[in-house]
């Protein structure tokens, strides 16, 4: 499994900054909905290239061989 990072800082202000890493495509949007939960509305926003990725979904496919 990919790793996730998430770092947040919080400035003497009060402003919340949260870097979210690992996540490929808008699935990253999923998370920050998370974190806007907990410290509020989004104020801006700005994507890294992860961002403009394809996204990646993981299907597995287990078959077990019973043949002796």
């Amino acid at each position: 499994m990919k790793q996730r990072e998430y770092d947040i800082t919080i400035g003497p202000d009060g402003l919340v900054e949260i870097h979210v890493k690992g996540y490929k495509g808008r699935k990253c949007l999923d998370a920050v909905k998370l974190f806007e939960e907990i410290v509020g509305p989004v104020q801006s926003q700005t994507e890294t290239t992860e961002f403009y990725e394809p996204e990646q979904d993981v299907q597995y496919d287990v078959r077990q061989d019973n043949r002796s």
